[in-house]
């Protein structure tokens, strides 16, 4: 990618949603973004993550040549493309986005009742948690079991 390609779509993207971009580089590596510093002639200055570590508020030089793609590590409404774009948002849009959420649901909710028990535990998706949401739940089963084998 160029520098100014580089800068026009990282200014594109809401100021709220830098923390959940990440750029995918050459090689396989990728970087999620948590601020962007500086852009400079042949390259830009970020920190963030890079994926698989987690090593935050680290410092990247990243040339503009070695990013590959930038993707928006969120789900992402037509509207909020159109929005970042500059284009007009018309009730049309978002009634066609509401139909098309509609029947999805209806979609899944009719495969769900076709599937057997056994398959519906593999298609309903577990309930989304943060991590210390997950320790949390963790720690208190440690607990519970240690204070069982203590009794017991």
């Amino acid at each position: 990618m160029l520098r100014d390609t580089v800068y026009d779509l990282i200014t594109k993207i809401p100021k709220v949603d830098i923390a959940k971009t990440v750029l995918t580089l050459r090689y396989n590596s990728s970087i999620t973004l948590d601020l962007v510093i500086r852009y400079e002639a042949d390259y830009f200055v970020v920190r963030g993550r890079e994926m698989g570590t987690n090593d935050d508020g680290r410092a990247f030089f990243v040339p503009y040549d070695e990013i590959l793609f930038v993707k928006l590590d969120r789900m992402v409404k037509l509207s909020d493309l159109q929005k970042m774009y500059g284009d007009a948002v018309t009730n049309e849009d978002e009634s066609i986005l509401d139909r098309e959420a509609d029947n999805t649901a209806e979609a899944k909710q009719a495969t769900q009742e076709k599937a057997s028990p056994k398959d519906i535990a593999s298609i309903t998706p577990a309930p989304a948690m943060d991590p210390a949401a997950i320790a949390k739940q963790n720690l208190l089963a440690r607990i519970r079991a240690a204070r069982t084998a203590a009794t017991g």
